[in-house]
């Protein structure tokens, strides 16, 4: 086996089990947030990444220390970009719309990776890719507005949590095409560790803003977040799966191959949420949104076929 396909098998691997780890994630959370809010929950997960991931960040300060001045300035904007404000409009879109929907539109994430790949990595562009693009960009447009839709109105809560998921599509879309290009020879769990250090200094200071900068109040809710066990399992499955394993994998997953490639491995992300929320939620899932969602999957593999011909011209 040559060692370019080898690269690739293994970058297959890191992005399934991406796949199923964040697949599962937003059914797993959604339950937390009838108890604490989005802030508050990441303040939580991030607490505990810190600590799970400790040693390794004591392994790698030993490694890295003599450059870290000039990899923090990179990391530091990408990691507020893909930690702090991708997450925040994730979680308070996720708060406004049900799990299903949320885990359903971030699943288009990748047609926005695509786009950025395009446009920032100079990633080659055919017509077919354009014409497979533009229905999947269609398809992801119609199942933003569905509540509209469905409910009439403007004023849907649904539609407000829908919008919030399609920003936090394009901060991600834009995070991941930027750390293709600018970590690809620092550490992957180097950068991971840094980005949870950054993710709890920031959401600690927004969960008090949010308290009214009271301290007192702030320490209130914790007590009462905490004695709800749903926060728990929310809280520990993403500070581990969440973000030291599967920001993880996604990373070190897009060494091998292309950023619009890498993210094709998404859309095997329904067969986790699906039947998981209506299992452990009871959330139905509605004729016209599987439509869309075949829509939007016909769009990305129809524009995204090349890869196959690639692979033939190389064997």
């Amino acid at each position: 086996m040559s060692k370019k396909k080898s690269a690739r098998l293994t970058s297959y691997s890191w992005l399934l089990l991406n796949a199923v780890v964040w697949g599962a994630a937003l059914i797993i959370i959604k339950p937390a947030f009838a108890v604490t809010t989005p802030f508050r929950f990441l303040f939580y997960r991030y607490l505990l990444a810190v600590l799970f991931s400790l040693p390794w960040l004591i392994i790698f300060w030993e490694k890295h220390k003599k450059n870290f001045k000039k990899n923090i300035s990179k990391i530091l904007p990408l990691e507020i970009l893909g930690t702090t404000i991708v997450l925040s409009l994730l979680y308070f879109g996720l708060d406004r719309t049900s799990a299903i929907e949320a885990s359903l539109l971030t699943t288009t994430t990748p047609i926005f990776i695509t786009l950025m790949g395009i446009f920032i990595l100079k990633e080659k562009q055919e017509l077919h890719e354009s014409f497979g693009l533009a229905i999947a960009f269609i398809g992801t447009i119609l199942l933003t507005i569905l509540p509209v839709i469905t409910n009439g109105g403007l004023q849907s809560i649904s539609l407000t949590g829908n919008l919030l998921i399609i920003g936090q599509n394009l901060a991600a879309a834009f995070y991941f095409v930027l750390a293709k290009k600018h970590y690809h020879k620092m550490s992957k769990l180097f950068v991971t560790t840094i980005s949870f250090n950054i993710g709890l200094v920031s959401f600690f200071f927004l969960s008090l803003f949010e308290a009214g900068a009271s301290m007192t109040h702030f320490i209130q809710s914790i007590q009462v977040d905490l004695s709800h066990q749903s926060v728990w399992i929310a809280s520990i499955y993403m500070a581990i799966f969440g973000s030291i394993i599967g920001l993880t994998a996604y990373i070190k997953g897009q060494d091998g191959i292309e950023a619009s490639e890498a993210s094709l491995f998404s859309y095997l992300q329904p067969l986790i949420y699906l039947p998981l929320g209506f299992i452990m939620l009871g959330e139905q899932v509605t004729l016209i949104q599987v439509t869309l969602l075949g829509l939007i999957l016909f769009g990305v593999f129809f524009a995204e076929k090349r890869f196959s011909h690639r692979r033939l011209k190389h064997r």
